[in-house]
């Protein structure tokens, strides 16, 4: 269940990719073709994908040109070299431009404005529990990083950015806010992506700005990860507000619940069991990891469906079962609302049906 504990310029799997041999477009497509059949088999219907499918839009088109398409894909575009260009703005725009419908769609822009707690490269507003001399960094310059936010959102582009220090968050707050302001945008649905820490006076921000919470349920499960490294790194008073799910929801604030694969599982029961316990599979610690921040069965799966579709701009189409909207539904071997809490994990998914078929 451990999370990345670095973030790099360039990562493990960049490196392997140098080395070896590019595949054909075939083994493309059938890696492609195995990981959507995997998603399918826990029940998901759509995935929102935050930077890593955009130069697989093309292989997608395809599969969907031949009736092989059984997962939604919303894609973003990854902003890494930490400024927005021109080039980048065509990429985009052209990736708008060409996907748009309910099978691929792009219109969506993902950037990273720190790291991780347990390398003390989550940007924090007061000095590391364990290490005073740090405080974490932004990796982006905030006047570029502003700049940027204000340009993307006056284009009626979608962005979720990664902020996990409580500092990074209030930066991303502070430039959505400066962004809805400065171009009079109503209804942006930004994102603020894991959020593990967050100043109390931002919790009700999310609400008042209308900006989505994206987390991630199993990053907060608290092994020895987390319990021994996260918790002594952010200290006691930040630990309080660590992934605080429930205050954000009280305050106003909408959810949505994801994987963050291939981090963590993208199978979203065991996320589920996690969001509703904050305990191990052995039941550890008593009472659960800042127990007041646990959420209901009814809020944890209506954040992995109808919070989903909304943070995509699909809530009219997807996420819950109405008449009218499109038949993506799954159909599971036990009833999530009187399973105990500790079980749902273990739900299995007997049919998973993508736009009336069976897949």
């Amino acid at each position: 269940m451990a999370r990345r504990r670095e973030l790099s310029k360039e990562s493990a799997g960049d490196l392997v990719a140098k080395l070896m041999p590019k595949p054909t477009r075939q083994e493309r497509l059938a890696a492609l073709r195995k990981g959507i059949h995997e998603a399918n088999k826990v029940g998901l219907t759509r995935v929102h994908s935050a930077g890593q499918d955009f130069e697989y839009l093309d292989l997608y088109d395809e599969l969907r040109r031949k009736n092989e398409l059984t997962l939604r894909f919303y894609v973003a575009y990854f902003l890494n070299p930490l400024e927005l260009r021109a080039e980048d703005l065509k990429q985009i725009e052209t990736a708008r431009k060409s996907y748009h419908d309910e099978w691929i769609s792009g219109g969506a822009v993902k950037t990273m404005l720190d790291g991780v707690v347990e390398a003390h490269t989550a940007a924090m507003l007061t000095p590391y529990s364990d290490d005073p001399s740090q405080v974490g960094k932004h990796f982006w310059e905030p006047a570029k990083y502003r700049a940027a936010i204000t340009e993307l959102d006056k284009r009626g582009l979608q962005i979720f950015t990664h902020a996990i220090g409580e500092k990074a968050v209030r930066t991303g707050l502070d430039a959505y806010e400066e962004a809805a302001r400065t171009n009079r945008t109503r209804d942006a649905r930004p994102q603020i992506e894991h959020i593990e820490t967050i100043a109390a006076e931002d919790i009700p921000r999310f609400g008042e700005l209308g900006v989505l919470a994206s987390v991630q349920p199993l990053h907060l499960y608290p092994d020895e990860d987390t319990l021994d490294i996260w918790a002594r790194n952010a200290g006691p008073e930040r630990a309080q507000r660590a992934w605080a799910f429930h205050s954000i929801e009280a305050n106003g604030g909408r959810l949505a619940f994801g994987s963050d694969w291939p981090v963590v599982t993208m199978n979203p029961w065991n996320g589920t069991r996690t969001g509703i316990t904050r305990k191990t599979h052995q039941g550890k610690p008593d009472g659960g990891f800042v127990p007041k921040e646990t959420v209901s069965v009814d809020d944890a799966i209506k954040a992995y469906t109808l919070g989903a579709a909304f943070a995509g701009r699909r809530e009219k189409e997807e996420g819950s079962l109405e008449a009218g909207k499109l038949a993506d539904l799954i159909v599971v071997d036990q009833d999530l609302f009187t399973t105990p809490a500790s079980s749902i994990d273990k739900t299995e998914v007997l049919l998973t049906m993508v736009g009336g078929k069976v897949v």
